[in-house]
């Protein structure tokens, strides 16, 4: 058996391109000629003196890097291909001016923005004290994600990737979640959006309600991980992680409406300006981190030197 349409000498990952599309044929099916039963071993021999990567000498080292390159793309999700950044990168450009503009709204206007809302969270707010397994629920909810544990989680997962030597990973992780904050503290501060009347809240946090910092984080630290869990874990394993991880993210809108921490509006501008900071993130990734040698296999593209 020989390998047809073989690459140029030197063309190492055109070759390994080859081992997916075209596979093995029989002998004498090389390059473009017309295969005729009689005349395959000679045409074979012919190849194997013009182009030695044809021999069937050069078949296991190509088994080789076939296996290794399959092992990446067949164990583990494959990473979207770099053309697709662009378009990450605007999807999430226009959630975060989505997200600002309502920010501008609350900001022109407190009390008229927390008439708005009152509605919606008295009847989130109802719905805990009526039933005790969703109140509890949204503040265990509430508990995991807040900014004690955040500050240890984070630093632990970062030092995980790099003993893996995912250096590019924990950069990842290291600005969604720190500019993220920055951002989030920067929008409380400048708003300054009184909490909800539920609870009592002390000193300078009753002031500090636009955008909710769980929900911020829900997407700029736990959906991050759910990322990194479901390229970098097998396919088995990274389903329910990466499932587990996104859900405790996402939860943490309507968790902070029935503990009557936040704003119906502060959620949603949460949602808005975290996922878009979010994808803003991986689409840098996807352009200047992600390792060319597997976008590029998945993609067809040559790999970047």
């Amino acid at each position: 058996m020989t390998l047809c349409n073989c690459p140029a000498p030197g063309d190492f990952h055109g070759l390994v391109q080859k081992t997916f599309s075209d596979r093995y044929r029989p002998e004498g099916y090389c390059h473009n000629e017309s295969p005729t039963p009689n005349k395959g071993a000679k045409r074979s021999q012919r190849s194997a003196e013009r182009e030695p990567w044809c021999s069937p000498e050069s078949v296991p080292m190509i088994e080789v890097a076939e296996s290794a390159v399959t092992y990446s793309v067949a164990v583990r999700h494959p990473l979207p291909p770099r053309a697709a950044a662009p378009r990450i990168a605007l999807l999430g450009a226009i959630l975060m001016a989505l997200g600002l503009g309502l920010a501008a709204v609350i900001a022109s206007n407190l009390i008229a923005a927390n008439a708005r809302d009152l509605a919606v969270n008295t009847w989130f707010w109802q719905l805990g004290q009526q039933h005790a397994w969703v109140l509890d629920a949204a503040t265990s909810a509430s508990w995991l994600v807040d900014g004690q544990r955040n500050i240890i989680i984070v630093p632990v997962i970062v030092i995980v990737l790099l003993v893996f030597r995912q250096w590019r990973w924990a950069v990842f992780l290291l600005v969604s979640s720190q500019v993220g904050l920055l951002i989030s503290n920067l929008l409380k501060f400048s708003i300054a959006r009184e909490r909800p009347p539920f609870i009592e809240n002390t000193g300078f946090q009753q002031h500090l309600s636009f955008p909710s910092g769980h929900t911020f984080a829900g997407f700029t630290i736990w959906a991050a991980m759910a990322l990194i869990a479901w390229y970098l874990l097998s396919r088995r394993a990274a389903v329910p992680v990466s499932i587990v991880l996104l859900m405790v993210g996402l939860l943490q809108a309507p968790a902070r409406l029935v503990v009557g921490k936040h704003w119906f509006t502060d959620v949603i501008g949460s949602w808005l300006i975290g996922s878009g900071w979010l994808l803003l993130v991986w689409a840098g990734f996807l352009w200047w981190l992600a390792p060319r040698s597997e976008t590029s296999l998945v993609s067809g593209a040559s790999p970047a030197m």
